[in-house]
């Protein structure tokens, strides 16, 4: 399978340590500015894929805001249909305010949108890429 080199908008070079064929024992060290390797070239392909830190701690932070049964059960059901903060919290048996905070950080996270009507504020979906991740985690479970 062919891989695509991701470009980068910052231009930036990433920093990364330098790589050389291993002749012995690993050298104990917490960062080190050379590190030993079996397989350079392997290893330097790795590298050039690699993103930056910031976008694995970002996409980290992504998945870790699915991380938790409640948010997958809002998901799913913003996904079906637009809802209510009531009726989410009604779908969820949460209380209204534990309900609020958890479509705030979703919402945080850029996967849901509100919009206000009168005194009721309703959410659905703004993103897909939840629903697909978890048709890919669902279809991968055996079946119940």
């Amino acid at each position: 399978m062919a891989t695509k080199k991701k470009s980068r908008s910052s231009g930036a070079k990433k920093s990364r340590p330098k790589v050389k064929k291993k002749k012995g024992g690993a050298k104990p060290a917490s960062r080190p500015a050379e590190i030993s390797v079996f397989d350079p070239d392997r290893v330097t392909e790795v590298f050039d894929v690699m993103p930056d830190e910031d976008m694995l701690a970002e996409a980290a932070d992504r998945l870790s805001g699915l991380a938790h049964p409640s948010r997958l059960k809002a998901i799913v059901a913003l996904s079906v249909h637009e809802l209510c903060v009531g009726d989410i919290a009604a779908i969820l048996g949460l209380s209204l305010s534990a309900t609020s905070t958890l479509l705030k950080q979703l919402r945080a996270l850029g996967y849901v949108s509100a919009r206000g009507a009168g005194k009721q504020t309703y959410y659905r979906m703004a993103s897909t890429l939840p629903e697909t991740l978890l048709s890919s985690v669902f279809a991968s479970l055996p079946p119940a």
